[in-house]
């Protein structure tokens, strides 16, 4: 491990001169830092470059590694096609990253050109590659490549793999490092790819800290709100290199920081130089973790905490909740009132702040609301036709809402419609579509509408009946 390094790169393609055409020059510390960065690798002289990218073929929940002979690129898309990479992959090595990783329960994909084609995706380098690549090249080429694409999953995760890497390097004869690409925030001005928000630069300053401290706690414990808003796409290439350092102690560098377009550039490297170990940081993240689910589940109610019940029990033992398991943990009072209660339910049931599963009835099936909740929690987390089924492991990340409806009110017209008090059922012969209330990213009546209609499968409005309906929301 004496030899490992890890290197922080960003990878904006107007930092190269033929691209830049002199515009270039308003990231000057940058450059030179690339160029320390280049002829730190020089020296090192590694047989494997691993590169992190968060360019590459991402996935929602899960990391992708590419596979092949070969990877090459171009900078087409920026309209130099005849700036140009190919590089050899260590299929091995990529083999036995994919190995583990699935071994050790984290999704991921070995996506060569045959996969990436049944995909609808190109399996190439990308600018998160070639920009570190580009002044590295300058300085020495004699190296093969392994690329990872980290996928939309928790923070924690990507510091997990980071850990998994280390495992195998440990086992190789090789010397390799790590170049993590990424840029931070991109909201640092108004002119910048995004307007300005406060959170931009605040992101910027604790990713820098937290290198020069090497404590990436402060990184894996963000709020996604925060992480949204600053609105960065280097984070969990950087986790995984702080990961794959877990328990050594290290040196670390900020060579530069600098955002002159509105998106914030940091270079940096860590650097192992005795094989002196300390004190995983994954006991205190799994420590971390615990506490926010503990936290989580104190706040939900009654209602959620039965969808929950429900949404565990089948997804850790493949059964459903039974009745006399829900006596021996919830109040007489909110029993005695389930009970008498029939209506129609939905749960949704929402990872990382995207949707997971989402199931429910328009009108009761079951006796009383506990059933209708059970049932609906279970269609929910394992029969969502749009989703594989909830794993245990992911339990503890999930966010659930439960929506009682209220009976439906047929109404002459959309007028009648408001998007954030009522939901929507649409109807034209055996075909129906229904939309919740109050739901994320719709805004309009019409969007409303034509959503529910994409639903049920109905094409035109004409001799369309439109119900509206309200909901009682629980989450917490």
């Amino acid at each position: 491990m004496s030899n490992l390094k890890v290197v922080f790169m960003p990878h904006p393609p107007i930092i190269i001169p033929e691209i830049g055409g002199g515009k270039e020059l308003e990231a000057q510390r940058t450059i030179e830092a690339m160029e320390s960065l280049g002829q730190l690798v020089r020296d090192i002289k590694p047989d494997t470059i691993i590169f992190t990218t968060p360019h590459g073929n991402s996935f929602s929940n899960g990391t992708c590694i590419l596979q092949g002979e070969t990877l090459k690129g171009d900078f087409s898309t920026f309209g130099y096609p005849k700036i140009t990479f190919e590089k050899k992959v260590n299929k091995r090595l990529s083999q036995s990253i994919f190995d583990l990783f699935e071994e050790n329960d984290f999704v991921s994909i070995l996506l060569d050109g045959k996969l990436a084609n049944r995909y609808g995706v190109e399996a190439t380098l990308d600018n998160g590659v070639m920009v570190p690549m580009y002044f590295i090249d300058k300085y020495y080429k004699d190296y093969d490549i392994v690329h990872i694409t980290p996928g939309f999953t928790p923070l924690e995760e990507n510091y997990s793999l980071g850990k998994i890497i280390q495992d195998i390097i440990k086992q190789e004869n090789r010397s390799i490092i790590l170049v993590c690409s990424g840029d931070l925030s991109h909201a640092l001005k108004d002119e910048g790819p995004y307007s300005f928000h406060p959170s931009g630069p605040s992101f910027d300053k604790k990713m820098e800290n937290a290198i020069r401290d090497r404590d990436p706690l402060p990184l894996i414990t963000m709020d996604d709100n925060f992480v949204e808003e600053a609105a960065q796409c280097g984070l969990r290439s950087f986790l995984i290199g702080f990961g794959l350092l877990d328990g050594y102690k290290y040196d670390s560098k900020v060579l530069s920081y600098e955002g002159p377009f509105g998106v914030g550039y940091l270079t940096g490297c860590f650097m192992v130089h005795k094989d002196q170990k300390e004190a995983s940081l994954l006991p205190k993240i799994g420590d971390y973790i615990m506490g926010n689910y503990q936290q989580k589940i104190a706040d939900e109610d009654d209602y959620i905490k039965l969808a929950r019940m429900a949404i565990e029990a089948y997804a850790r033992y493949g059964r459903r909740l039974v009745f006399e398991e829900v006596k021996e943990v919830f109040t007489k009072e909110f029993i005695q009132k389930a009970k008498t209660q029939k209506a129609g339910t939905f749960v949704s049931i929402h990872k990382n702040g995207e949707l997971r599963g989402c199931i429910g009835t328009i009108s009761p099936t079951k006796d009383d609301i506990i059933q209708e909740i059970i049932n609906n929690s279970i269609s929910a987390s394992g029969h969502d036709p749009r989703f594989n089924a909830v794993e245990p492991k992911e339990l503890m990340d999930l966010d659930i809402k439960v929506d009682i409806l209220m009976d439906p009110e047929l109404i002459k017209s959309k007028c009648e419609l408001d998007v954030n008090e009522y939901g929507v059922i649409v109807e034209k012969g055996h075909k129906r579509g229904l939309l919740l209330p109050n739901l994320d990213g719709v805004d309009t009546i019409e969007e409303q509408v034509r959503i529910a209609m994409d639903k049920a499968g109905i094409s035109k409005e004409e001799g369309m009946r439109l119900y509206r309906f309200k909901v009682i929301r629980h989450e917490a």
